[in-house]
Formats: C-alpha cells, sequence, structure tokens
C-alpha cells in the first residue's frame, strides 16, 4: 500500500500551521510599523512646512494663529504652533509640535530665529 500514515499528516500539518502563524504574525507587524511610520512622515512634513512658514514668511509668524487642523492623504493632523521671544539673546523660537488620531506621541520640531 502506498500513501502517508495518520502520524505523517499531523506533523506535516503541524509545521505547515508554524509557518502559516509566522507570517501572518509578520504581516501583522508589517502593517503596524508602515502606519506607524507613515504618520510619522506626514507629521514630519507638516511640522516643517509650518517652521518654514514661519522662518521666511513674517505675516504668517504674526497672524495669531497658534493651532489648526489638517489633512493630509486622508489622515487628520493637529498641529500647535508656540513662540517665544528672548530678548537677551535677540533671537525668536518656534516650535510646532503635531499630533495624529492614530499616533499616541506627538511629533515636535523647533527653529530660531535672529532679530534684526
Amino acid at each position: 500500500m502506498k500513501g502517508f500514515t495518520l502520524v505523517e499528516v499531523l506533523v506535516s500539518l503541524l509545521i505547515l500551521s508554524i509557518v502559516a502563524a509566522a507570517g501572518l504574525s509578520s504581516i501583522s507587524f508589517s502593517t503596524k510599523n508602515f502606519i506607524t511610520l507613515r504618520d510619522n512622515f506626514y507629521s514630519s512634513t507638516i511640522a516643517e512646512n509650518i517652521l518654514l512658514l514661519s522662518y521666511y514668511d513674517d505675516n504668517f509668524l504674526t497672524n495669531n494663529i497658534s493651532s489648526q487642523k489638517e489633512v493630509m492623504m486622508g489622515n487628520s493632523f493637529t498641529w500647535k504652533r508656540t513662540i517665544n521671544l528672548n530678548k537677551a539673546q535677540n533671537s525668536l523660537g518656534v516650535s510646532v509640535e503635531v499630533s495624529s488620531e492614530a499616533k499616541s506621541n506627538p511629533f515636535k520640531l523647533e527653529i530660531f530665529k535672529t532679530l534684526k
């Protein structure tokens, strides 16, 4: 008689299930990692844009907007801008904090500008 025994079939199913579980775990980890990386990229892009506008455009710097909601590629982000004047060093510090709905910790960038 030719064929497989019950023990051989069960061992092969066990090996197949271990490989499938590892593959599903890897896919789950990759998806979670992709979402985190995407949110970090969008948050940093928004923060850089706000800082550059604040640095180069004096009208944007003085428009009294300290917080706003932005939508980038269908994802909602909220940014908060803080402006600190240091008269002793004759400089202006601008910091932007961007938070998203998917991520708990906000992304923060700072820039300093010397006053004339």
